[in-house]
């Protein structure tokens, strides 16, 4: 497998901000007609499978939260990322799972604040990598064969908002000389890292963008095998995906939130170990604060998402 770092500049932000005010509008219509309760904490979740299946497996953390909270817990699967992003912009949202790109976009636009992240044994935070795959039968065997056939190679990433299905992969492919929106003969966002998992098994797409705790998990299921789906290229390390709370929640609530997922792995560990089955397969939660993710926000920065002034929690 190649690694690479990130060396040149591009602009499409202007995409994933048209897909944040689409999204207002449709969430807009979603809560139009819903009571705001000030004692009810509401958690948005971000899809990277099946949204249902989410929904029941974060039942157990939910309870917990309730009884260490003392307070309702209601929970809102998202559509995509910037649903999530949107909904807290409009204060629908109290707490949300995010991916490191979009918090960074969160703290832009919707005041969010890191709180907790996956942890190491050692108490370090824990990291991922973005993976590009593909098909064993592509003849794509490394990223020098995808950069010879771009032309030749459709490509599917995950979601415009993703860290590792899209900012990290697409940021890669530049440095190398390919524009994904102009050399290859195809370019799509599949909605979720399973779903790019699974449009390269079934030969939909050449190859796509994932993380690597989706690609094992696709594997441990059963449903992809890493001789069918093969791994041409893995980023540097990425720090995982944050909790985030709303910025303008009481500081004293903030500080029961971040220390209730904390306690969580020990507090109650089958309800940690039942969602995180489903989202990072994290063992611990360490209280973490917006630095942590400066390393995502300079690459943001670089490829034109964001500008370099606009911060808010810095």
């Amino acid at each position: 497998m190649e690694k690479g770092k990130i060396l040149v500049v591009v602009s499409i932000s202007a995409f994933v901000i048209a897909a944040v005010a689409v999204t207002g509008a449709y969430m807009n219509g979603i809560f139009e007609s819903e009571k705001t309760d000030e004692q009810t904490l509401r958690i948005g979740l971000i899809p990277t499978e099946d949204q249902l299946e989410m929904l029941k497996k974060f039942e157990p953390a939910k309870a917990y939260l309730e009884r260490e909270l003392d307070m309702p817990v209601e929970t809102f699967m998202a559509t995509d990322y910037t649903a999530v992003i949107e909904a807290m912009r409009a204060k629908k949202i109290d707490v949300a799972y995010f991916g490191p790109f979009s918090y960074v976009l969160a703290t832009e636009r919707a005041n969010a604040e890191a709180i907790v992240t996956g942890g190491t044994d050692t108490g370090d935070v824990a990291t991922y990598h973005s993976c590009i795959i593909t098909h064993k039968d592509s003849g794509l065997k490394n990223i020098d064969d995808l950069k010879e056939h771009a032309h030749e190679v459709t490509f599917a990433f995950v979601d415009p908002a993703s860290t590792s299905g899209n900012l990290i992969p697409r940021g890669y492919l530049l440095s190398i000389g390919i524009d994904p929106d102009t050399d290859l003969k195809e370019c799509m966002f599949a909605g979720g890292h399973d779903a790019v998992g699974l449009s390269v098994k079934s030969k939909k797409v050449d190859a796509g963008a994932m993380y690597d705790i989706g690609y094992n998990r696709l594997i441990d299921s059963g449903a992809i095998t890493p001789e069918e789906v093969i791994v041409i290229w893995e980023s540097d390390p990425i720090p995982k995906s944050p909790i985030a709370v709303r910025g303008d929640l009481d500081p004293a609530l903030k500080d029961k939130i971040q220390q209730a997922f904390v306690a969580m792995p020990e507090k109650d560990p089958e309800a940690m170990k039942t969602f995180e089955n489903k989202w990072e397969k994290n063992k611990w939660y360490i209280a973490i604060d917006d630095s942590t993710y400066d390393y995502v926000r300079n690459i943001a920065i670089a490829l034109g998402y964001i500008e370099g002034d606009n911060h808010v929690n810095s």
